[in-house]
C-alpha cells in the first residue's frame, strides 16, 4: 500500500504543494483500503496505482487519478456531495469518510455493480452514506459537490452544465471528465457557472445516460 500512497503523493504534488487537504485523501486512502473494492481475482494488484476492470466493462479508476479528483473538489467536513457512477463503491467511500458528518449519495445504474458495491462499503462503518440505483437526473437535491466518475462526449458539455445550474449549491463545485480529455470543473458563484479544464488529460469510460 505504501508504494500506493507514495506514487498519489507525488502526482498530487505536481499541481500543488502538499497540504492538509492532500494530506486527508492519503490518509482516507490508507483507511478505506483499495484491495476490498477490486475484484478477488485482482486482489494482488489492489495496490498498484493502475485502473483495474470490475466488471461489466467498467473499472476502478488509477489511485492518483481519484486523488487528483478529490483535491480539485475541495472537500470539507458537513459538506452534501452527489457521486455519480459509484462503480466498486471505493471513490464514494473515500468521499464519505473525508466529509463526515456530511450525507454523501451515490449514484450507480448497472445493477450488478450497485450490488457490488453496497456489498464492498459494509465492511466500513459509514453511517452519512447512501448508495441508489437508478438515474441521477431523477434526483432533486441540490449539494455542494458533486463528482462524476464516468466520462461525456464534448457535445455534452451544456447537459452538464445545466446540472451544476440546477443542482449546485452556492459556492459548488462540481468536477466531470470526459471519455478523452481533460477534467471539466464547475463552479457556482452566485448562480453563475463558471467553467474550468484541467491541463492534465484522462481516459474514462463513458457516462450511461
Amino acid at each position: 500500500m505504501q508504494n500506493m500512497l507514495n506514487s498519489v503523493r507525488r502526482y498530487l504534488s505536481f499541481f500543488e504543494e502538499i497540504g492538509e487537504r492532500e494530506d486527508k485523501i492519503l490518509e482516507t486512502m490508507k483507511k478505506i483500503n483499495r484491495e476490498y473494492f477490486v475484484p478477488e481475482n485482482l486482489r494482488a494488484l489492489a495496490y498498484l496505482d493502475e485502473v483495474l476492470p470490475i466488471g461489466n466493462e467498467q473499472t476502478i479508476s488509477q489511485p492518483s487519478t481519484v486523488a487528483r479528483m478529490l483535491q480539485i473538489l475541495e472537500l470539507k467536513k458537513g459538506e452534501d456531495v452527489l457521486e455519480i457512477g459509484t462503480g466498486s463503491g471505493w471513490n464514494v467511500g473515500l468521499i464519505a469518510e473525508i466529509v463526515k458528518p456530511g450525507k454523501v449519495m451515490g449514484y450507480e445504474i448497472i445493477e450488478e455493480l450497485y450490488k457490488n458495491a453496497k456489498e464492498n462499503l459494509k465492511k466500513f462503518d459509514f453511517g452519512n452514506l447512501e448508495i441508489k440505483i437508478g438515474d441521477f437526473r431523477d434526483e432533486k437535491r441540490k449539494f455542494d459537490r458533486i463528482i462524476f466518475t464516468a466520462g461525456i462526449e464534448f457535445e455534452q458539455e451544456d447537459f452538464i452544465e445545466g446540472y451544476a445550474k440546477e443542482h449546485l449549491r452556492n459556492n459548488g463545485i462540481l468536477v466531470c471528465p470526459y471519455r478523452k480529455g481533460p477534467l471539466m470543473i464547475l463552479k457556482n458563484k452566485d448562480g453563475k457557472i463558471r467553467r474550468d479544464f484541467t491541463q492534465e488529460e484522462y481516459v474514462f469510460v463513458p457516462l450511461v445516460l
